[in-house]
């Protein structure tokens, strides 16, 4: 594997993503106390710790295809491909940060939310932003390359059905 292959977009998307993952894992996202007894409890615990499963899921998945796209570029997923592997991977940061935000809005009243939640919606955030910026990068070299714009397969096969 050749790291130098790797941009800094690339390194930031897939930080992002790990940084969510362990955001996910460890940060306490519900914290209350009440007198000498307290409740602390991660992402992917209850309440509703499906959704930071999910989460959790989908952040690990846009972080290796990060590292997928640059690193083993023969490796291709048929799914992503039908989509356009840029257009896919910004989907699932945004279903990313709607997962995270339903996590926090189906919590507890904001006081008893911890650091964990408001830290993971900076992140979520960070991880679309980060992951739009690196499909409109990769999509600017590939249409300087070829003089045309960029088109995934659908578009493709959209203009050969006209």
């Amino acid at each position: 594997m050749d790291w130098s292959k790797l941009t800094k977009l690339d390194y930031w998307t897939a930080g992002t993503a790990l940084a969510l993952v362990i955001d996910l894992l460890a940060l306490p996202w519900v914290d209350v106390s009440i007198g000498p007894y307290s409740y602390s409890s991660s992402g992917v615990e209850s309440p509703d710790g499906f959704l930071g499963v999910l989460a959790l899921l989908v952040a690990l998945a846009v972080g290796a295809d990060v590292l997928l796209a640059r690193l083993a570029p023969s490796f291709r997923v048929a799914a992503l491909e039908e989509l356009g592997r840029g257009r896919a991977r910004v989907l699932a940061a945004a279903g990313t940060g709607v997962l995270v935000a339903l996590k926090l809005l189906l919590h507890l009243h904001p006081s008893y939310l911890g650091a964990g939640c408001w830290i993971a919606l900076v992140l979520a955030a960070g991880l679309v932003y980060s992951s739009a910026r690196l499909r409109a990068s990769t999509e600017a070299v590939a249409s300087s390359g070829t003089g045309t714009a960029p088109s995934s397969p659908v578009d493709r096969r959209m203009r050969r059905q006209r």
